[in-house]
């Protein structure tokens, strides 16, 4: 799944918290297994991300329909997306639902960091699902 509510929560120890609709697979699939995998995706990757983004997992394989490729993680059973920028094992620590939208807490297990130092993270950058990657700013 694609998620665009993504913060670090905590450095020591290293967390991520995630924002993910109700309804979600994703979502079901967390509370679940008490485990997920945040990966940064190289800017190259784009068109997948949009892919996964706006598909739902209970109707299709998104990884098989969007060509990503995927490898096996070190401590969890969520796969990790090979060639990402980074890729960080979770496990689940606490859901937190302060408005309409649960707020997952994850505390990083495993972290992979890509060697090539041509990869670029991809963000969204405006409405639309319009996506880029970080340029440095010339001043």
């Amino acid at each position: 799944m694609a998620v665009g509510w993504v913060a670090i929560a905590s450095g020591k120890p290293a967390m991520f918290v995630l924002g993910i609709d109700d309804g979600a697979y994703t979502y079901e699939l967390i509370r679940k297994t008490k485990e997920f995998v945040v990966a940064f995706p190289d800017e190259r990757m784009a068109k997948e991300v949009v892919y996964v983004g706006t598909r739902h997992g209970r109707k299709c394989d998104k990884i098989i329909g969007s060509g990503l490729f995927v490898q096996s993680a070190d401590k969890v059973k969520a796969p990790l997306i090979a060639n990402a920028v980074a890729n960080f094992e979770c496990e689940l620590v606490a859901i937190h639902r302060p408005g309409d939208c649960p707020l997952i807490i994850g505390k990083v297990v495993a972290a992979h960091e890509n060697v090539n130092a041509g990869v670029r993270r991809l963000y969204t950058v405006a409405a639309g699902h319009k996506m880029a990657g970080v340029r440095p700013v010339n001043r």
